[in-house]
């Protein structure tokens, strides 16, 4: 029995041992699972290969251009001063005249007739001027010598003492001085000076109206709006035609606000005609409006040029060129180089040997490439491939 008891408390004491050794696994284990874990390294962003290109201007195409119309600097109307029916045309619209050129000859009697009664007028006038002249230096010559002859009288009537004769003396030398004095003062001669006058005046308008069946260029240049013919009547003191002096010409033209942009602090702007781009011109720029026209809403651009050979023709049109093939040479990306991200635009620029994303402003497009109007510069390198698989500041391989 005490034998049987031995060997229990044996077992017992075995038992509880092996459950103490599980008890300390058990709670290192669990020491272990609890206790924080140390933190790991990142492990370094592997080096994307990528292709880069330098950013360099490239050419949008040729220079913008804008029609305008040509005029002259100078325009003289062409009045008919007498009317008639035109028997010749002697020059045709778009000639080249000089003043003093005849025009036109029209069959003008009334004209003629007209200019020959103001002569017979201021003829008239002239002579009824000339006979009074002469009559009142007749009258004034003989009036003064009869007064010179009465104060010699009363001299030797006061030296003899005849006080009667004195009297009738000093009577008689008023009245003549009284007439000396009416003809001086008589306005008839000034009225018959103000007839000559007149007449003369009416003579001129009447020789300038007959202008011996004549219409002249009144100055020269290029004769234009002429539209009467032969056989048609003219009214006196109607429009004819106009010379337009094309020495130097006007050019102008209607732009929009984008074009008035362009063109906006130029001095010059060159200029061809539309049947010759070849011959390149400059013209000087007179005006571009501040403000645009309130109906039109384009801006009024005034140039001047040069045509001393006139080959510029009033009311052509020619072709200006806002821009110059060096301002369309513009900072300008590959398409395909470009990044989209809802309506922002994006492109990858190596800094160092990190890619660093770069938001840009676009513009015009001119085969694979695209100009660039803000975000990157000439000489920023641009990746060019491997750029949609790129961070910001991830480190990449040329």
């Amino acid at each position: 029995m005490h034998i049987k008891t031995q060997l229990s408390t044996k077992n017992i004491s075995r038992k509880a041992k092996m459950a103490f050794i599980l008890l300390l696994i058990t709670a290192y284990i669990t020491g272990c699972s609890s206790s924080p874990s140390p933190t790991a390294e990142p492990k370094p962003a592997a080096e994307t290969l990528v292709k880069v290109e330098s950013i360099s201007k490239q050419s949008m195409g040729d220079p913008r251009e804008q029609v305008a119309e040509v005029s002259a600097s100078v325009r003289v109307d062409i009045t008919a001063e007498a009317g008639g029916i035109v028997l010749s045309m002697l020059k045709k619209n778009g000639q080249r005249v000089k003043a003093g050129d005849v025009i036109a000859k029209l069959d003008n009697k009334n004209s003629l007739i007209e200019k020959e009664k103001a002569r017979a007028a201021y003829t008239s006038a002239e002579q009824s001027l000339a006979a009074s002249t002469a009559e009142s230096a007749t009258n004034r010559l003989q009036l003064t010598n009869n007064i010179a002859k009465l104060e010699d009288l009363l001299k030797q009537q006061a030296r003899e003492g005849n006080e009667a004769d004195n009297k009738e003396t000093v009577r008689s030398l008023q009245v003549y001085k009284q007439q000396l004095a009416a003809l001086e003062g008589n306005k008839a001669l000034a009225a018959l000076q103000a007839q000559v006058e007149t007449s003369k005046l009416i003579l001129e308008q009447a020789e300038r109206s007959w202008g011996n069946g004549e219409i002249k260029a009144p100055v020269s240049g290029v004769l234009t709006d002429v539209k009467a013919d032969e056989g048609m009547n003219v009214s006196a003191g109607s429009a004819f035609g106009i010379v337009q002096n094309t020495g130097k010409v006007k050019i102008k033209a209607q732009l929009t606000q984008t074009a008035a942009d362009l063109a906006r602090n130029k001095r010059e702007i060159v200029f061809y005609g539309s049947d010759n781009d070849s011959l390149k011109r400059k013209a000087k720029v007179i005006s571009l409006a501040e403000i645009p026209d309130a109906s039109t809403k384009l801006y009024a651009l005034e140039l001047e040029a040069d045509n001393a050979d006139g080959s510029l023709i009033p009311a052509s049109r020619v072709q200006l060129q806002l821009t110059t093939p060096e301002e369309e040479n513009v900072v300008a990306v590959p398409s395909l180089s470009i990044l989209r991200e809802g309506q922002e635009t994006y492109v990858f620029v190596l800094n160092g040997s990190k890619a660093e994303k770069r938001k840009v402003s676009l513009g015009r497009i001119n085969g694979i490439y695209q100009e660039v109007l803000q975000g990157v510069s000439v000489g920023d390198q641009l990746v060019v491939s491997g750029q949609h698989a790129l961070k910001e500041g991830q480190t990449v391989r040329k």
